[in-house]
């Protein structure tokens, strides 16, 4: 039940039904999340037939227990258009891979962002968020802002001093133009053209994509014959037979996937978290008084972590309402059965975070800001199977740990030292390309706190 004291975030406007045919098409074209009306949230399972492909959105913790973890043989593979949406920036690096290939540099993966690791990457973020509060004031677009830093942490993080801020910040723009131009619908799948066909992006979207990958293989490059940091630990992996395991350009391409990965989500979180707290006075308050009491005015260390729930419990909250990544697409490798429903070798099935996050049967006041439903002492838990920021299953996110630890030390760090405001008649719009992203950027406006009397 939605209370009169529930702080209710701006979304999209559903529309009175789901559209059809070329409607559905220029919807989906320029933001996914205008097909779905409020019916949406609520369905187990969604068809959609467009043209000659359909897709099957799944939207029930079982549901998405039966394709992500028991059926992941079956579903592997991302679906074609998010292969060739991204394949352009990050090449065939592991986030796009399956098979033998997948395993092998998931191995290496899981090893180099091991939890275990997160205490060694944390001078990095502490590092990061107080360069941001001393350069932040006035307007500010946060939106950018956490972009470019968040992409200059994961750059130390792999390189170390070798790291450049004009090159992190030339990365995030980038990427925000290549997710702004590339297409959202292959419309040259859905009419039934084979996969050679497709796939194509417009030219400028291509310019950003080899932008991105050019920054990579100038880091590389600048980063020397004996690199430390992550990079380290990609160049000096080898394979079965003792070569080395990436090759020149496949260690550009994982490279540029740990970027935009390790950047893209952290990044859209803490943005629309600094959006929730600038707008919820009593998280807000909440939130400095955890900080004084544990912090008292001092950057965090590694073991202050654990001693701010509520802190994750909003960035928790903050990705169930604004999921970084709005939708996980995968491709059936044969003909199977979910639900009754028959799914064809090639077809698209997906779990969209941004419904099932906001699903009345598994959420109360699913669209409310509630960040306390998150913390350890909540009489109910988060449904599992149910709440997916970091995906799910074997292809969980492996830096997920990495991510949570680094926006809990900048909201940690930002809030005690700055004041975020916002007209009070700004609802920034959620729109889902790649990534989940407020249309516009988020401006903010940044004050400096005076410091609390001794």
């Amino acid at each position: 039940m939605t209370t009169t004291e529930d702080f209710i975030p701006p979304r999209p406007a559903a529309p009175p039904r789901f559209p059809r045919g070329l409607r559905a098409l220029r919807a989906s074209a320029t933001d996914l999340l205008s097909l779905f009306p409020e019916t949406a949230f609520r369905h187990r399972m969604m068809p959609f037939s467009a043209i000659s492909q359909r897709v099957l959105i799944v939207n029930e913790p079982e549901m998405v227990r039966r394709v992500f973890i028991t059926g992941r043989a079956e579903f592997e593979a991302k679906s074609r258009h998010f292969r060739q949406a991204l394949e352009p920036v990050i090449g065939d690096s592991m986030f796009l891979n399956s098979g033998e290939i997948w395993l092998t540099r998931r191995a290496l993966m899981a090893k180099l962002l091991h939890p275990s690791r997160t205490a060694g990457f944390h001078p990095v973020f502490v590092r990061g968020a107080e360069e941001l509060a001393a350069a932040w004031n006035g307007r500010v677009d946060v939106a950018a802002g956490f972009a470019a830093a968040t992409a200059l942490a994961v750059m130390r993080a792999l390189f170390g001093e070798a790291a450049k801020p004009e090159d992190a910040a030339r990365l995030a723009r980038s990427f925000t133009a290549y997710e702004g131009a590339v297409l959202a619908v292959d419309f040259a799948h859905v009419f039934g053209l084979p996969e050679r066909l497709t796939g194509w992006q417009w030219r400028t979207a291509r310019k950003h994509a080899r932008d991105i990958r050019a920054i990579c293989a100038a880091s590389i490059a600048a980063a020397g014959p004996n690199p430390g940091g992550l990079f380290g630990g990609l160049r000096a992996a080898l394979g079965e037979h003792g070569q080395a395991l990436l090759d020149p350009t496949q260690l550009i391409n994982e490279v540029a996937m740990l970027l935009l990965a390790g950047s893209e989500t952290s990044a859209n979180v803490l943005t629309w978290a600094l959006y929730l707290i600038a707008r919820h006075a009593p998280t807000r308050e909440r939130l400095r008084a955890e900080h004084a009491a544990v912090l008292g005015g001092r950057a965090p260390e590694v073991a202050d972590l654990n001693a701010l729930p509520f802190t994750k419990a909003v960035i928790q909250e903050a990705m169930r309402l604004y999921p970084p990544v709005p939708y996980l697409s995968r491709e059936a490798a044969r003909a199977e059965r979910i639900a009754g429903i028959q799914v064809q070798a090639g077809e698209t099935v997906m779990a969209m975070p941004w419904l099932l996050h906001r699903n009345s049967h598994l959420w109360e006041a699913p669209h409310a800001f509630r960040p306390q439903r998150f913390l350890p002492e909540a009489p109910q838990k988060p449904p599992q199977f149910g709440y997916l920021p970091f995906s799910i299953g074997p292809r969980v996110c492996a830096g997920a740990s990495f991510a949570m630890a680094e926006m809990m030390v900048f909201l940690a760090v930002l809030l005690p030292r700055l004041d975020f405001t916002l007209a009070q008649d700004t609802a920034p719009v959620p729109r889902a390309r790649l990534t989940l992203r407020p249309k516009g950027g988020m401006p903010l406006t940044v004050a400096r706190r005076q410091p609390s009397p001794a």
